[in-house]
């Protein structure tokens, strides 16, 4: 777990956000409020072996889903789309604005199925203005 401990603080040193001790030793899902992140985390395990799983919001950045296994290996993991490509086609725009909102809802269940359920205003507005 030392390693996933220090690919985090090393991720996020210029902010001095530093993970919880406790949380890591006792694998304990939690949240850090700092320096205009929000950034939630859970841990699992699966083939490979253990992790933890983060999510990190700031709203001068795009999000960021990254998965830290304790051997130090990182994988990116679907995050929330800000925005979106559209066309001069009504029918493509309209397409194209669905496929957007389909796959950032997608995400977003994902997110909270993990325990991951404070949002920000930005992450709120990504998520489909119909529902």
């Amino acid at each position: 777990m030392k390693l996933i401990e220090e690919n985090f603080n090393k991720t996020f040193a210029h902010w001095k956000i530093v993970l919880s001790e406790k949380d890591l030793n006792d694998r304990n899902s939690g949240y850090i409020q700092k320096a205009g992140w929000l950034i939630q985390y859970c841990f699992g395990e699966d083939q490979i072996g253990e992790y933890m799983d983060y999510y990190a919001a700031h709203r001068m950045t795009n999000d960021r889903h990254v998965r830290i296994y304790a051997d130090g290996s990182k994988e990116s993991l679907p995050a929330l789309h800000s925005m979106h490509l559209t066309s001069e086609d009504p029918v493509e725009a309209k397409r194209l604005e669905d496929e957007f909102y389909q796959r950032n809802r997608e995400v977003g269940q994902m997110l909270v199925k993990k325990g991951f359920d404070k949002f920000t205003l930005n992450m709120y507005l990504c998520l489909d203005k119909h529902e």
